[in-house]
């Protein structure tokens, strides 16, 4: 009988089931990962609760993860076992145009463990060796498990391309978003500004670097903009997902300015004549930002994070409201989704230091 692990399964839309099921057994290539701690991405919660949300049932999900290699594949050379790191999910294709022009966050028919393949809210996961990134020394597990978002806002950053002495914006003071205001800061930005509806995102914010904090439920954010910016500030980083604060990015930026969409609304994104001509009359750059991954694999993003995070100047543990047990993700996942917790950063302790 093959060796068995604990996993909160997602059996069916809504119901996650804590079961023990086969270790997975790896191949020549790669590695056995024993998960200490994963994250709850924001999108996991509707991939666990909506109605085909997840791409197959059952599945194990889990993607933002660290952990201590168990086992390693036969042709396995640049990792050991022992050796603790900090998992890229992503599995690019390789006949994907993209993937061999180094674009491997833009790849064709992807893969990301834990989304199309079983993941981390489990005891054991296996990688592919490429994918087990080695931490530095100084990292502990817990806020290697940080890691994987932290990149997301650094890819943005990147794509926003953020000079010293920017003035920079956040719309939307969630995970991403609070990595982004750290980002900024050690990217050169004079002045980084959190926007976001909830008081206690923004307390926290503040406590993550920000320099301004605007509530602009009760503001009007285009008025509070232009006391604290003037023309208006050099860069906005939406991770809001939220059709609302993209076209507020629009009327926020001054000329020249650089909008950078993270978030996704999946929403339609209609435009009022002034929002539309603002663009071209004040000569916007509006990018996208998709993943982080970059040649050499995972890329710069993954390579700076891991040494911002071990040099203490990137804060995952700070933006931590729980930390569970597998066994409670069954009960925690759906009041996630009805909004029926207040939380922040969620982390499932699975093997915790």
């Amino acid at each position: 009988m093959s060796a068995q692990m604990e996993a909160s399964v997602l059996v069916a839309p809504g119901v996650l089931e804590l079961k023990k099921v086969e270790i997975p057994a790896i191949g020549e290539h790669e590695v056995l990962i024993k998960v200490a701690y994963a994250g709850i991405c924001g999108s996991d919660v509707p991939r666990a609760n909506l109605e085909n949300g997840a791409r197959m049932y059952p599945i194990i999900l889990g993607h933002e993860f660290s952990g201590t290699v168990d086992k390693v594949g036969s042709k396995v050379s640049k990792i050991k076992v022992g050796d603790k790191v900090a998992v890229a999910p992503l599995i690019p294709d390789p006949n994907s145009e993209y993937t061999k022009e180094g674009n491997f966050g833009l790849s064709d028919n992807y893969n990301i463990i834990g989304t199309g393949s079983n993941g981390a809210f489990s005891e054991y996961v296996k990688v592919p060796e490429d994918h087990a990134v080695i931490m530095p020394e100084e990292l502990d597990l817990l806020s290697a498990a940080g890691v994987e978002p932290a990149t997301i806002s650094w890819h943005a950053l990147r794509r926003a391309q953020v000079e010293v002495g920017d003035t920079v914006a956040v719309l939307g003071c969630g995970p991403i978003g609070q990595f982004a205001i750290q980002i900024a800061k050690i990217f050169g930005a004079k002045t980084v500004i959190a926007v976001d509806i909830f008081d206690d995102k923004l307390q926290l914010a503040k406590e993550l670097g920000a320099d301004i904090a605007i509530n602009s439920k009760d503001e009007d954010l285009e008025k509070a903009i232009k006391v604290v910016a003037g023309l208006g500030v050099d860069v906005v980083i939406e991770t809001a997902g939220s059709k609302i604060t993209q076209k507020q990015s629009l009327l926020i930026t001054r000329k020249h300015g650089r909008i950078v969409f993270v978030g996704i609304s999946h929403q339609d994104l209609p435009l009022s004549e002034t929002e539309a001509e603002r663009i071209m009359r004040a000569e916007l750059t509006i990018t996208g930002s998709w993943n982080s991954y970059t040649a050499p694999y995972p890329g710069r993003a993954w390579e700076a994070t891991l040494d911002e995070m071990s040099k203490g100047r990137v804060k995952f543990k700070e933006m931590i409201s729980h930390e569970i047990s597998l066994g409670e993700l069954s009960d925690v996942l759906p009041k996630m989704f009805k909004r029926e917790l207040n939380y922040n950063k969620i982390v499932v302790a699975v093997n915790p230091e």
